[in-house]
């Protein structure tokens, strides 16, 4: 019985863990107060509805990741280019979507994608940018 409840505490520990490290793009300083600046730098035809930052394994080591949802909210297809900035000057980023035939995110549709970045603890702020192509 006794490792049963452990086990449990265990798992809710590390729950606690993984969800503190989401924010949401509301997310505002008072609320995070480990968060000093969070800027957007977001082009007409995009909304930023998630950001989670998390560390993780990556290439042998607690890596830091980045989980962006953004969204097309313009009247035809568009590709996007995302750019995230530490204030340390570590950076990331890429294309939404990556690859494909019609590299295009369909009017009203979501996309989510995680950038794992080369740093190695959780950031004191950060920018992103999204520009259409």
């Amino acid at each position: 019985m006794r490792k049963k409840t452990l086990w449990l505490l265990i798992m809710m520990f590390l729950a606690m863990v993984l969800a503190a490290g989401c924010a949401s793009y509301k997310t505002t300083v008072a609320e995070n107060s480990n968060i000093e600046a969070i800027n957007f730098d977001l082009c007409p035809s995009v909304k930023i509805t998630k950001v989670c930052y998390y560390m993780k394994a990556y290439k042998g080591a607690p890596r830091l990741h980045f989980d962006v949802t953004i969204k097309n909210v313009s009247a035809e297809p568009k590709r996007f280019r995302l750019a995230i900035f530490l204030p340390d000057g570590a950076a990331g980023g890429g294309f939404y979507p990556r690859k494909g035939k019609n590299p295009v995110i369909k009017p009203g549709a979501e996309l989510t994608r995680t950038f794992p970045m080369y740093y190695h603890q959780l950031p004191s702020g950060y920018t992103i940018r999204v520009q259409e192509l």
